[in-house]
């Protein structure tokens, strides 16, 4: 998968008499990307435009006009983008205020390394970027890369289902992707 550079950021002047239209594309590719796996799970398969939204938002926000941090946020970013035959994707537990938060947390830690692309007779672990539980809680977001072989483009493209599982002992739930949502991945890998 392509990974950001410095050049793909516009200045904030820029960023912004351009910003309504990317925010809406970017909407739209995430629409396509997001995937919900059972009532409290999402996964958002990440890609270059999806990362160049979140850096351009943060320098916008943080007013970061510096190269040098504009780099930094990019390399950050980037690693949502690994490269060779691999997908990064964020997944987030989601939790709203009128739930014991606390409690949900604590029983779902470890759900980022229970998380599984599936398709023929493949099944490619997510690995978590950082594992971000402890004994006793996890964070409500996990950054996941899938590392694939070099013919899984292709496999996928061709495999009749495609489904996202989770096989956490308190959160098991399996959701199969819609053919717009295969497609896109299978684009991100064949483009490899």
């Amino acid at each position: 998968m392509r990974q950001l550079t410095l050049a793909d950021i516009k200045p904030i002047e820029a960023y912004l008499q351009e910003r309504q239209e990317f925010r809406r594309r970017v909407i739209a590719i995430k629409k396509v990307r997001r995937v919900a796996v059972g009532p409290r799970v999402s996964v958002v398969f990440e890609n270059v435009d999806t990362m160049r939204f979140q850096v351009q938002e943060m320098a916008r926000i943080e007013h970061i006009t510096d190269p040098r941090e504009l780099e930094r946020e990019v390399e950050v970013y980037n690693d949502l983008l690994p490269p060779g035959p691999a997908i990064g994707a964020t997944l987030l537990i989601e939790l709203t205020q009128q739930e014991d938060i606390p409690a949900i947390l604590r029983d779902l830690s470890g759900i980022e390394e229970q998380v599984s692309l599936v398709f023929g007779e493949r099944r490619v672990r997510g690995e978590p970027q950082a594992v971000r539980s402890r004994e006793d809680t996890t964070s409500s977001i996990h950054y996941l890369t899938f590392r694939f072989e070099e013919a899984d483009g292709a496999r996928l493209a061709d495999a009749g289902e495609v489904a996202l599982e989770i096989d956490h002992p308190r959160y098991r739930h399996r959701a199969v992707l819609a053919g717009p949502t295969v497609a896109a991945l299978v684009g991100d890998l064949l483009r490899e």
